[in-house]
């Protein structure tokens, strides 16, 4: 009896953390996605330790897109930051920031255009 008690405990305990896990992660989304909205997304937000696949995965911009507003190579470097892809091609890091601050925008507001199933 003692056995079956511990295990309904641990399994009660790994189920609160599982649902406190992901309301953590529901509420980082929807705090970002206000952010967004009220066109808070700012230099501030996008840092140089950033990689593109970092920022394609969190902000859900396309690493395609933003070689190409960048004019990086189209492939490679992935481990790459941001700062340190801004260094190496000479560019002015606020406005670095500020072009892929607009992919950011123009993705998200896409998003919130498509119409409902």
């Amino acid at each position: 009896m003692n056995r079956v008690r511990w295990t309904s405990v641990l399994a009660l305990i790994a189920g609160l953390s599982l649902v406190i896990f992901f309301a953590f992660k529901t509420w980082h989304q929807w705090t970002l996605v206000q952010r967004i909205n009220s066109g808070e997304v700012q230099v501030e937000t996008l840092r140089g330790w950033m990689t593109l696949p970092y920022i394609e995965k969190t902000y859900g911009v396309r690493q395609a897109e933003i070689r190409k507003a960048l004019d990086l190579p189209e492939s490679g470097f992935e481990e790459r930051s941001l700062k340190d892809w801004l260094n190496l091609t000479g560019q002015d890091p606020v406005l670095g920031r500020r072009k892929v601050e607009a992919l950011i925008l123009q993705a998200h507001s896409a998003k919130t255009k498509r119409p409902s199933p």
